[in-house]
């Protein structure tokens, strides 16, 4: 076992070496099958059935070896602190929307310090928030140092929002007691928004579609085939570049919303660096600059009313 890291919890060493060998025909990354095997492993419902243990394995060895993306496969993903439930209603968590959660935080922690008469607290707003990993990470790091902190997500599918509400009531005290601070809307952009917010949020993040329509084919296939494409895919924007449109309706949008001094953080792809900063400057948003990602790679436009 120490290939794939070690016996899981749960799992004699003998099991864990029967279960492997039945899986090695798929060829599959051992760091993968560990995983399998401690999903496995960590099912309550499986505790009492070696049986049924080896029929789960086989089952989601099954789905990986198809090409179903692992994250989909087990149900559950890890983002910065906390774990979600993902499936193919929604996007796979990636590394590069945690980088700008990062940046979100940041922008909002320099920010306006004081609410605005009549508010509990700051307002965050989370555009098309899918799993809801974005408005989920507000609400559980800034909330501690942020008292009365909202967090508003908003998405125009509804099959999204059902996988987002699942996971503010996950089962982790701490975790959801931060979802308590977040409300859901459903709708597309800043249309899904109670009017009484206009001109009084702190904070505007987003991972829009982006990818433009003439990169779809030459997507890994575990990301074309199985993730939503309307939550990856954009038309071209105003000026003509790939995959734009999305990102520039948001950024239009952003100063009817923001208050005086509150901040826009969108993700984007690296080429869109450019025409971003150029939108951001059409409408009339402030210190418009372009953050990297932990590649180094530009990827979250950051911009003040």
């Amino acid at each position: 076992m120490a290939a794939v890291g070690g016996t899981p919890v749960g799992m004699g060493g003998d099991e864990c070496t029967r279960l492997l060998a039945r899986a090695a025909g798929h060829r599959l990354a051992d760091r993968e099958l560990r995983w399998i095997l401690e999903d496995v492993a960590a099912d309550p419902d499986l505790a009492t059935s070696a049986e049924a243990r080896t029929e789960a394995f086989d089952r989601l060895v099954a789905r990986r070896a198809a090409g179903e993306p692992l994250q989909y496969v087990l149900g559950r993903w890890p983002f910065r602190s906390v774990e979600l439930t993902v499936d193919r209603r929604v996007l796979i968590p990636r590394p590069e929307t945690e980088r700008v959660v990062e940046v979100a935080l940041e922008a909002l922690a320099a920010g306006p310090g004081e609410p605005l008469p009549g508010a509990t607290g700051a307002v965050c707003v989370d555009l098309g928030t899918g799993s809801g990993a974005i408005a989920l990470s507000l609400a559980v790091e800034a909330g501690p140092s942020r008292p009365g902190l909202e967090v508003w997500a908003t998405d125009d599918s509804d099959a999204a929002l059902e996988v987002a509400t699942a996971n503010l009531g996950t089962s982790a005290a701490a975790v959801r007691a931060a979802g308590a601070r977040v409300h859901m809307a459903a709708g597309s952009w800043f249309d899904a928004l109670p009017d009484h917010l206009a001109g009084r949020v702190d904070l505007v993040v987003s991972n829009p579609p982006y990818v433009a329509v003439s990169e779809l084919v030459g997507l890994d296939p575990e990301v074309r085939l199985w993730e939503p494409i309307g939550a990856l895919v954009a038309p071209d924007g105003a000026g003509g570049v790939g995959g734009m449109a999305d990102v520039e309706a948001i950024v239009a949008g952003a100063p009817r919303w923001l208050r005086s001094g509150g901040a826009l953080v969108v993700e984007i792809a690296p080429h869109q660096a450019d025409a971003a900063v150029d939108a951001a400057g059409l409408a009339g948003l402030t210190g418009a600059r372009v953050a990297p990602d932990l590649a180094g790679r530009p990827r979250a436009l950051v911009a003040r009313r």
